[in-house]
């Protein structure tokens, strides 16, 4: 049996998060987001044919077998069921590793979701790929039970950074050039909490559409937020570090349980030594991953005191490809 090796990979998000979700971008006008596909790579294998079918995932131990394609997804893996059921022409066998953990805030299950769309119909990343996302966001929302946005699917389709307009049935991509400067002074680390991003936004939803005035004020100020993050990205560092501290304040009126005691204590310390610009969680927040911008030529003191504070920062840079074939 001849195997195929894909690589896709996971995101970050500038700004924007939680308008993506429908039918919130429908009904304020005028939403975007802005998110990069980063270079932490989930690997798949993939062969097409063989007896029966097998999913498995190498980091959690799972190895399910099948003697025909279940009709109905299995108890374990079933997101990876899913996707795969989804492309119509499931492979007989596909292998997941994943260096990054659920919860991460780093649009994993998403990220994956176009992987193994895309790598069971044997399309790489483009616009035709692209076209596809519709069926994974109605897919995870199946999966979930709760509202799901769609803006993780983007960079792991496309590659790159990217701005996404949400002002039709589907978004209109903008491919955005981050200053070469911000690339220098960005940082990722994890928090040490992993966070639950359906039941956080759907909490913001729900309050939405009841009509909550805080609720919708943080979220008219995230809509101009994103919009001053797109025109920043490529042209002032600076204005970024700010406006990723601005939805941050603004994703504490959407939740306080969006801010964890690490974001606080990395706050903290950055200010006072001097190296801290702006700091936002990744995804709804609660946990995960944080985005931080440190000031300039102060990258190396900032990790060393993530470091010390047990918040080793990953190791990742934007990346312009999205899911390939090796």
């Amino acid at each position: 049996m001849t195997a195929e090796h894909w690589r896709v990979p996971v995101r970050v998000d500038f700004a924007g998060g939680t308008l993506d979700l429908w039918p919130i971008y429908a009904m304020m006008g005028g939403c975007l987001t802005v998110n990069a596909a980063v270079d932490l790579w989930i690997e798949l294998e993939v062969a097409r044919s063989g007896p029966g079918h097998r999913i498995t995932s190498r980091d959690l131990g799972i190895d399910l077998a099948f003697a025909s394609w279940p009709e109905e997804p299995p108890a374990e893996l079933s997101w990876a069921w899913r996707a795969l059921d989804g492309s119509g022409a499931p492979p007989a066998a596909v292998t997941i590793h994943s260096p990054v953990p659920q919860g991460s805030g780093l649009g994993v299950s998403s990220c994956l979701g176009v992987g193994l769309l895309g790598s069971a119909l044997g399309e790489e990343a483009g616009e035709g790929l692209a076209r596809k996302i519709a069926t994974l966001r109605d897919l995870e929302s199946c999966e979930l039970q709760t509202p799901a946005g769609w803006q993780d699917y983007y960079p792991a389709a496309l590659g790159g950074a990217l701005a996404l307009h949400w002002d039709g049935p589907e978004p209109r991509w903008e491919r955005l050039e981050p200053h070469p400067g911000l690339l220098a002074d960005l940082v990722v680390f994890y928090t040490g909490k992993p966070h639950h991003s359906g039941m956080t936004n759907w909490e913001a939803y729900r309050r939405f559409i009841e009509g909550d005035a805080q609720t919708r004020g943080a979220l008219s100020d995230i809509r101009q937020i994103a919009r001053d993050m797109a025109a920043a990205l490529p042209t002032d560092p600076a204005e970024v570090a700010s406006l990723l501290e601005r939805e941050g304040q603004a994703r504490l009126r959407l939740s306080p349980a969006v801010e964890t005691d690490a974001m606080r204590a990395v706050r903290d310390r950055g200010r006072r030594e001097g190296w801290y610009a702006g700091m936002k969680p990744c995804g709804a927040g609660g946990g995960g991953c944080c985005l931080l911008v440190v000031k300039d030529g102060r990258r190396d003191e900032a990790e060393a005191a993530l470091r010390g504070m047990g918040l080793p920062p990953l190791d990742l840079r934007i990346t312009p490809k999205g899911l390939h074939r090796l």
